[in-house]
């Protein structure tokens, strides 16, 4: 596996996410799948894209570690994320690096 530096994944998965939009935050409806080191957890989908993350709405009663990875068809890589905050359902994160499959 090829892993790139923090500020490089971070930056190619928002702007792939955020096609390239001036916006701070973009709305958005990509599907993805929560990952930890024991495998899949859920089903998320991303509402949102900003120049530091992403939020994420997850299954009721879902409890993830401080970091964990997403994967989306949106990003051909995997995106290894540390959870910044959490409201119920909805959860902000951001991304540290993206891992090349």
């Amino acid at each position: 596996m090829l892993q790139h530096t923090p500020g490089q994944g971070a930056q190619r998965a928002l702007s792939i996410l955020a096609t390239k939009r001036k916006a701070e935050r973009v709305k958005s409806s990509f599907s993805g799948a929560v990952l930890t080191d024991d495998g899949f957890v859920c089903h998320c989908v991303i509402t949102d894209v900003s120049n530091s993350g992403m939020q994420l709405s997850l299954p009721k009663n879902t409890d993830l570690p401080e970091q964990f990875m997403i994967k989306t068809p949106a990003v051909s890589e995997t995106m290894n994320v540390r959870k910044a905050w959490a409201n119920g359902t909805i959860m902000g994160v951001v991304i540290e690096t993206l891992v090349e499959e």
